[in-house]
């Protein structure tokens, strides 16, 4: 009597162990939300353009760079649903600025069409930074 009970102790104290192992190995595998790699891709990505020398050629290499971004933030706003919305809507509005001067400077060659793309482009690093701000509790 005494084996039969120390044998349904043991295989209940192997079924307690194995339960726990399985559940800290589920908790252990949960990494941070998609949004954060997206948001980091996204950052890569506007890196390009943020750090592109504005001089000659250099708008249609912003315009090359821009559809690598614009590729990224549908990424980021497909992983963050509406969260961070607001952030969101900052860098899609600055990336379409930067296309529009970038666009208007091709079209008509001017100082003050390179000083507006060198704005736009501030602008969208600083958008981008407000996005990492606000998922930054959240990675």
């Amino acid at each position: 009597m005494t084996a039969m009970m120390n044998r349904a102790t043991a295989s209940f104290l192997a079924a307690g162990v194995l339960l726990v192992a399985t559940i800290t190995a589920g908790c252990s595998t949960n990494g941070p939300p998609a949004v954060c790699s997206a948001v980091d891709s996204l950052r890569t990505s506007v890196s390009a353009v943020t750090h592109v020398d504005l001089d000659q050629g250099a708008l249609t290499e912003v315009q090359d760079d821009l559809t690598q971004v614009k590729s990224d933030l549908a990424t980021v706003k497909e992983d963050a649903k509406d969260e961070f919305a607001p952030e969101i809507d900052a860098v899609e509005q600055a990336s379409a600025s930067v296309s529009s001067s970038v666009n208007a400077a091709i079209t008509s060659p001017s100082v003050q069409g390179i000083t507006d793309v060198s704005t736009a482009v501030k602008t969208l690093g600083a958008s981008l930074t407000a996005l990492q701000d606000a998922v930054k509790s959240t990675c």
